[in-house]
């Protein structure tokens, strides 16, 4: 593989990400401010991309989109886990949760409502294409590269 594949997956992932968050922030709540909401999803988008899709893409083009989407899901599930994590910190020193289970039970409670929210089916279908042409492109830019490199 490619080594110079996993700094521009992680790149692109993670512009991707950041305006896939933009774009969720109105479904979530229209009035909240999501503060660096957009950013940290960028940040997860970045690792995502150089720990995961980076390393995926020298197979076929159909596994290249398959890797594409599955790096987009990835990331919008560290994304919901590491801002649950948030709320649950939040809520637990606001002693909204008077104990250990009921913390728990409470973020995967705001896992789902983060879920549910991002359940309709323009954003979906911005993720999904976001996801397939994200994976085609990469696609393209490891064969050139790899091309490139057998040519020398």
């Amino acid at each position: 593989m490619f080594t110079l594949i996993r700094p521009v997956a992680a790149i692109l992932l993670a512009i991707f990400a950041f305006f896939a968050a933009k774009a969720y922030e109105p479904l979530h709540d229209p009035q909240a401010v999501m503060g660096s909401f957009a950013l940290w999803t960028a940040y997860v988008g970045f690792f995502t991309g150089w720990v995961f899709l980076g390393g995926r893409l020298d197979r076929s083009i159909w596994f290249s989109l398959y890797v594409g989407v599955q790096a987009v899901v990835l990331t919008a599930l560290f994304t919901a886990m590491i801002m649950g994590v948030r709320e649950v910190f939040i809520l637990g020193y606001r002693r909204r949760y008077p104990e250990v289970m009921d913390a728990l039970t409470g973020y995967f409670d705001i896992l789902i409502g983060w879920f549910a929210k991002a359940m309709v089916q323009e954003y979906l279908l911005l993720l999904g294409a976001g996801g397939l042409a994200l994976g085609l492109v990469l696609h393209v830019i490891n064969r050139g590269m790899e091309r490139r490199r057998n040519a020398r």
